[in-house]
């Protein structure tokens, strides 16, 4: 599987282990990006990011940005990894936590 198929893969099964869905990944990444509400440049967006995580041209760097934003976002682990490390670790830390993890569950998938 080539990388872009696998980060497409990786984001879509993020999403679907966190109930998160593509309008709000998007929504997530455009207020990151971006300085303004403009509620008709986010649907644009929206529709980018679909067919972004569906053409094998789009870049590996904006997909693993993609994946980074994902992987930030703290939704849907409060269930499933019950954790004190945030309130105790700089967020640096868990930034790079994160990034490994992504970068073990990349060479397992690769497997």
């Amino acid at each position: 599987m080539d990388e872009v198929k696998q980060l497409q893969a990786m984001i879509k099964q993020r999403l679907e282990g966190k109930g998160m869905s593509l309008a709000e990944l998007a929504e997530k990444i455009f207020v990151e990006d971006h300085d303004e509400d403009d509620d008709a440049a986010l649907k644009r967006f929206q529709a980018s990011l679909k067919k972004q995580l569906s053409r094998p041209s789009t870049s590996p760097e904006k997909l693993r940005r993609y994946l980074e934003i994902l992987l930030t976002d703290r939704r849907g682990l409060e269930g499933h990894y019950p954790s004190v490390a945030s309130s105790y670790l700089p967020k640096q830390v868990l930034n790079q936590m994160h990034k490994l993890s992504a970068e073990i569950e990349a060479l397992l998938l690769k497997k």
